[in-house]
C-alpha cells in the first residue's frame, strides 16, 4: 500500500475539487510512492501529533486541518521538519470533508442521534455543469456508460442520471477531415442521439477525456454550460430532526454528553430554556456564518466558534459545543470507512490533542 492508494481512496470520498478556493488540501508532505502501511488519523498535525507519529513509526497522517495552510516563507516548524526527516507523509481533508455525505456534518448528526432532512447550505468549492454530446445511435450506450464511469451523472443521492433524445444532425466534411460518415464537400444529414448529463467541475476533465476516447467522431459536437444551481449531493451544514421534541436545556446537556465535551454554551436568543425544539441545524467546526440560514430552517443551531457579536445578533438559539468536539466524530467515521476497504488506521488518542490538555479555570 502506497500513499497514492490512500489518497485516491480518500479523494473518491471527499474530492479535493470540493474544497473552498481559500483552502489547502490534498497531499501536503511526502511523495505518492511512499509506503502507507501504518496510518494515523487526527484533526490537527500539532507538534504532539507529529511526535506521536514519529515515535510509533507511522507512515502516513490523515488530518482534517491542513498541516500547511498558508505558504511558508521558511521551513522551520519542528513538526514539519521532524515528519519530513522521518519520511511520514501528510494528507489533509478539510473543507472537502465538510461538504460530503459521510463527512464532518453527517458524522456529527449521527453521533447526536439526529435524522438528516437536508442541507443547510449549498456552498462548496465546486461548480456544476450541464453537458451535452451527440452520437450515432449505435454508439449511444457505450459513450454514455463511459461518461458515467468518468464521474458524470451524479445528482443528489443518485448516479448514472442522464437523458437522451433522438435528433437529426447535419455536417459537411471539409478538406483535411477524416469523417466516420459522409464525403468531403457534401452536406450530410444523419440520425443521431443527443446525450445530456450533469457533471461536477472536479470530474469535468475526466469526462472530456472519456468522450474523446469513446466517441466515434473525429470532432464530437459536445458542450458544457455552468449551471446556476448546485449539485444537491454536496453542501455545508445540515438540517435535522430530533426523534422527539426536547427542551433547549435538555438538548444542550445531551450534546455535551454525546460529544464528551467538557462544557457547551447555550444561547437562548431570548427564549426560555424550557422551550421545546424539534428541528436542529448542525455545522461542525466554525459555523457562525450560517446562523442566518439556520434561523430560517431550524429551531436551534449546533456548531462551534461562535463569537460574541454573532451570539448577540442571533435570532435562533445556539449551542456552541466547540470547534474540536463538533468535528472529532468524523475521525471515527474515517476509521470505519478505511476498515471497510481492508485498511487499518489508528486514531490519535484524545490525550495527545492539545485542546484536551488545557486547564479550565
Amino acid at each position: 500500500m502506497q500513499v497514492r492508494d490512500i489518497f485516491d481512496l480518500l479523494n473518491r470520498l471527499a474530492p479535493d475539487g470540493l474544497a473552498m478556493d481559500w483552502d489547502n488540501v490534498g497531499l501536503q508532505l511526502g511523495r505518492p510512492e511512499w509506503p502507507a502501511g501504518k496510518i494515523l488519523l487526527t484533526l490537527d498535525v500539532t507538534p504532539s501529533a507529529a511526535d506521536y507519529a514519529t515515535a510509533r513509526r507511522f507512515d502516513l497522517i490523515v488530518s482534517h486541518h491542513p498541516l500547511i495552510f498558508k505558504p511558508f516563507r521558511a521551513v522551520t516548524r519542528p513538526e514539519v521538519l521532524n515528519l519530513a526527516r522521518a519520511g511520514i507523509a501528510v494528507i489533509a481533508l478539510h473543507t472537502n470533508l465538510d461538504v460530503v455525505p459521510q463527512g464532518v456534518n453527517y458524522s456529527l448528526a449521527d453521533v447526536l442521534g439526529l435524522q438528516v432532512l437536508g442541507l443547510l447550505s449549498e456552498e462548496t468549492g465546486a461548480k456544476w455543469y450541464h453537458g451535452s454530446v451527440t452520437v450515432p445511435p449505435l454508439y449511444a450506450e457505450k459513450v454514455m456508460e463511459t461518461i458515467h464511469s468518468a464521474g458524470a451523472g451524479r445528482i443528489g443521492c443518485y448516479d448514472c442520471c442522464s437523458t437522451r433524445h433522438e435528433i437529426t444532425g447535419t455536417f459537411r466534411p471539409l478538406e483535411g477531415s477524416n469523417p466516420l460518415l459522409g464525403r468531403h464537400g457534401k452536406l450530410e444529414k444523419v440520425d443521431e442521439v443527443e446525450l445530456e448529463f450533469m457533471v461536477d467541475s472536479f470530474n469535468l476533465s475526466a469526462v472530456q477525456r472519456a468522450i474523446a476516447k469513446a466517441h466515434p467522431y473525429e470532432t464530437p459536437a459536445v458542450y458544457f454550460v455552468e449551471a446556476q444551481n448546485a449539485n444537491p449531493a454536496f453542501g455545508l451544514g445540515l438540517v435535522c430532526e430530533l426523534k422527539k421534541a426536547l427542551k433547549l436545556s435538555a438538548l444542550a446537556e445531551q450534546v455535551k454528553a454525546r460529544l464528551k465535551a467538557p462544557f457547551v454554551r447555550l444561547w437562548t436568543a431570548g427564549k426560555d430554556k424550557d422551550t421545546l425544539v424539534r428541528t436542529v441545524a448542525v455545522c461542525g467546526g466554525a459555523g457562525g456564518s450560517l446562523i442566518s440560514l439556520a434561523a430560517g430552517k431550524a429551531d436551534v443551531f449546533i456548531t462551534g466558534d461562535i463569537n460574541y457579536h454573532a451570539l448577540l445578533e442571533s435570532a435562533i438559539p445556539l449551542i456552541n459545543a466547540g470547534h474540536f468536539y463538533t468535528e472529532y466524530p468524523v475521525l471515527n467515521k474515517l476509521k470505519k470507512l478505511l476498515a471497510e476497504e481492508g485498511i487499518k488506521a489508528d486514531l490519535l488518542p484524545l490525550s495527545r490533542h492539545e485542546i484536551n490538555n488545557q486547564l479550565l479555570v
